[in-house]
Order: structure tokens, then C-alpha cells, then sequence
């Protein structure tokens, strides 16, 4: 296993930096060794913290985890029995403690000429009816060589594209504006001269792809390929990206054959029957993202854009349909785009303010849809958003690892009753969710 693990780390750091043969080195000399070098004890750093939200939504939204991640408000649902009664127009409040976090960070060990880190993490969002349970945060370990400069990691994290999260209170924490996912992954980071290159291939578990029979990670069949660099000098970083997922939404087809019979009297019918067939397809969609963010003092500036294409599986309103139909049951694929990004603004320490907006822009598909009503595979199953936007102020106090705070959120979504072929929305209109949150929190 040894050997394995250190043959992947060094090809991945060839691909990158061909010049460098430092992880090279230290795969020669421990394969002749075999032994951990200043192999010592661990360091263990328990954290964690006891957080409470109080939240209170005007209206009925598509959210998770008890509605304590809360995206955007759902369309009108005018009863047929009662046109003037709004079915998605009900208040919501409630009180929840199951965002509670426990982690434990490890250091302090070298084997291989590399420091060992890893993290485990875990709140009680996993649940069943109203049985509330473990849920796994995150579960990784990486090896850094020469300081950090080589860096691999492997297990469940952030997903590269969910980095530098917004200073929200929410626990949605800026979604779906900004891209939200933990996932499992092997990433390698080479830093030098203020410049960070990543590679990472990701796979699917908890936040997955929409398809045919709903949110699946078995339509991933192939890892998700992450590659990006970013600059970064006295306090301002500005980077870019490229995210490349490729699906397969089905492997198998039912189409109908025709079979000749022939009775006992001799007479030949022709029946049609239905015949399940194996089918190939694939649908490979490429999202760039550029972001930026400068701190100094009190003061952080964040920004990110992304042209999103199928990207339901990081919490994004998009997905895709079938625009074709081929004769032997297989179906062709189009993606639908959309324009997604945000800026944060945070000012204090002890005293904070902070100040969030964002805005996505559905940009249809890239080809014309087969059809407009099925075949279309969306997150949540939403296909009528022209744009949506947010803007929510945030003010918190901070003391003895105490924190209250206070955010409003006002959350704005231009529905259609009109879609087309290439999935443009008219006929619009206008649905806004106000939501309150008090967040409490006592943190170690």
C-alpha cells in the first residue's frame, strides 16, 4: 500500500511540475528502506462547537437538513379549488440545535520525508423521520513535502469549486450563488512563488447528479476532474478554474421490436414488443469558475463567478435534457447553463458586519430539447427560473468563543409560466422569501 500511495504521488507531481524530483527522491530511497522516517505520536486537537438557529421564512422554500439550509423560495401553487390560496405562501418558523459540530484535527507526524495531517469531522444532520444521527463532515489525511510546497490529499472535503466560503451566518452559506459540496477526492496542491496549481479527481456521496431516476452518484461513472491555479500576495488572491464532469444518465433502453408469429391456422401477425437493449451515452459538461478576495485588518472581500454547466450536484439550479433521440434507444444530451456568482463584504473582529449579494442567470441550453416537459433533469426538478438574486446584511458579536448573530436574508426568484425548447423562461413574475436567522453559538 506504501509503494501504491507513493507512486501517485509522485506521477501527480510530474504532471504538474515535471522539473521538480524531490517526491521522486523520496520514493527511491523508501522503497529501498521501507521504513517511516521520524515516525513519532500524534498531536490531537479536539474543536468543535454547540450552535443553535433560530430561523423564520415568510414563505415555503427548497431546502435541507429541517430547512436550516434554506436555498430559495418555491414557485406560486394556486389551489384549483381556491385560486386566491397560495399552497407555497405558508410562514415557517423553528429552534434547532443539529448543526452541533465535533471535530478532531491530527499533526505532528513525518513518515516518508512528508508531515502527516488529517481531520475528521462529523455534525447531527443525518437523520431518519425525527431520529437524528452522525453524519460525516469531512474525513481526509495529507502529505506535505519540502513545507507545504507538494501537498496530496485524499478522503472527503470541500470541493475545490466550494472554496473560500462567503462570511455568512446561514448554514446554506451563500447556495445556490455559490457552489456547495464536500465530497471525496484525491487533490495534489504544488505551491511556489505565490502561485497554488490543483489538480483534484472527485467523486460523488452525499451531494450528487440528477438524472432519470433522481439524484444518483452511480450516474458519475467516471471521476470529476477539477484542475485550477491561483495567485496570491499581501493579502489579495485571484484565481481560476476549470470543473469537467461527465455522466452517464442511463445504460440500458427499453424499444419496441416487432416479431412475426404465425398461428395454428397459418396466419402470420406481426406484434410489437417491448425489448430492454443496452445503450451507450454520455454527457461531459466544463464549468469555469474565476474568484478573488483580498484581506486586510478587519476587512475581507470576497467575489466569485462561475458559468455553470449541469451543476445540480453543487447545490446550483441547472441540470440538463435529451436533444435527440436515436433509433437504437439511446438518447443524446445537452446541457443547461447558467451564470452564478456573488460578492461578500465583512468588516470587524470582535464586532462584525457582513454583507452578501449574489445573482444567477439561467442561460438555457446549448442545443435545442427534445422535449420541454420530460426528459429534463433539473435540481429539485425546477425548469422555469429566468434569474434569481439575494441580498442578506449580517451583523455578529464574538466573546470567549460566544458568538450571536443576527442576518436577514431576502431571497428573489423570477419564475415563468412560459418555457421553450432551449429552456428560456417568459411569462415571468416575481416570488421573494424574507428570512430571519439568530444564530447562537459557543465554540471550542
Amino acid at each position: 500500500m506504501k509503494r501504491i500511495l507513493l507512486l501517485a504521488a509522485t506521477l501527480l507531481s510530474l504532471n504538474v511540475v515535471a522539473q521538480d524530483t524531490i517526491v521522486a527522491k523520496v520514493v527511491s530511497e523508501e522503497l529501498v528502506n521501507d521504513k517511516p522516517k521520524n515516525g513519532g505520536k500524534p498531536n490531537l486537537k479536539p474543536y468543535g462547537f454547540v450552535r443553535n438557529y433560530f430561523y423564520y421564512d415568510s414563505r415555503q422554500n427548497y431546502s435541507s437538513n429541517m430547512d436550516l439550509f434554506t436555498q430559495i423560495p418555491k414557485d406560486e401553487a394556486y389551489d384549483k379549488s381556491n385560486p386566491d390560496y397560495d399552497k407555497n405562501g405558508e410562514s415557517q418558523m423553528n429552534f434547532l440545535a443539529i448543526t452541533t459540530r465535533l471535530g478532531l484535527n491530527v499533526s505532528g507526524v513525518r513518515a516518508l520525508n512528508a508531515d502527516l495531517g488529517a481531520k475528521i469531522e462529523m455534525d447531527f444532520c443525518g437523520f431518519s423521520g425525527n431520529n437524528f444521527m452522525i453524519r460525516l463532515r469531512q474525513a481526509y489525511f495529507d502529505m506535505k513535502w519540502r513545507e507545504g510546497k507538494h501537498k496530496l490529499l485524499m478522503g472527503q472535503t470541500w470541493h475545490p469549486l466550494s472554496g473560500d466560503l462567503p462570511d455568512v451566518l446561514a448554514l446554506a452559506s451563500g447556495s445556490p450563488f455559490h457552489p456547495f459540496s464536500r465530497t471525496p477526492q484525491l487533490r495534489y496542491d504544488f505551491k511556489t512563488a505565490g502561485l497554488d496549481f490543483c489538480v483534484a479527481a472527485l467523486w460523488q456521496f452525499q451531494y450528487k447528479s440528477q438524472g432519470p431516476t433522481g439524484y444518483d452518484p452511480k450516474f458519475n461513472k467516471i471521476p470529476e476532474c477539477y484542475l485550477g491555479i491561483d495567485y496570491s500576495n499581501n493579502g489579495f488572491k485571484i484565481g481560476t478554474g476549470l470543473d469537467i464532469i461527465s455522466i452517464v444518465p442511463r445504460t440500458s433502453a427499453t424499444i419496441k421490436e416487432s416479431v412475426e408469429t404465425v398461428s395454428e391456422e397459418g396466419v402470420t401477425e406481426t406484434v410489437t414488443k417491448d425489448k430492454l437493449v443496452e445503450v451507450d451515452e454520455r454527457l461531459t459538461s466544463c464549468s469555469p469558475v474565476l474568484y478573488l478576495s483580498y484581506t486586510k485588518n478587519k476587512f475581507s472581500l470576497k467575489a466569485k463567478g462561475i458559468l455553470a454547466e449541469n451543476t445540480p450536484h453543487l447545490s446550483m439550479f441547472n441540470g440538463y435534457g435529451v436533444s435527440q433521440a436515436n433509433e437504437d434507444g439511446s438518447y443524446e444530451y445537452t446541457p443547461i447553463r447558467s451564470l452564478t456568482g456573488y460578492v461578500n463584504l465583512c468588516y470587524g473582529s470582535k464586532f462584525k458586519g457582513n454583507l452578501f449579494a449574489g445573482f444567477s442567470k439561467n442561460l438555457g441550453s446549448k442545443d435545442e430539447l427534445l422535449s420541454v416537459n420530460d426528459l429534463v433533469y433539473t435540481r429539485q426538478s425546477v425548469k422555469n427560473i429566468d434569474f434569481m438574486w439575494r441580498f442578506a446584511p449580517a451583523v455578529s458579536y464574538t466573546a470567549a468563543g460566544f458568538t450571536v448573530g443576527l442576518e436577514y436574508e431576502f431571497t428573489n426568484v423570477r419564475y415563468g409560466d412560459e418555457v421553450n425548447e432551449w429552456a428560456d423562461v417568459s411569462e415571468t413574475r416575481n416570488v421573494a422569501n424574507n428570512r430571519l436567522c439568530l444564530m447562537l453559538k459557543y465554540a471550542w
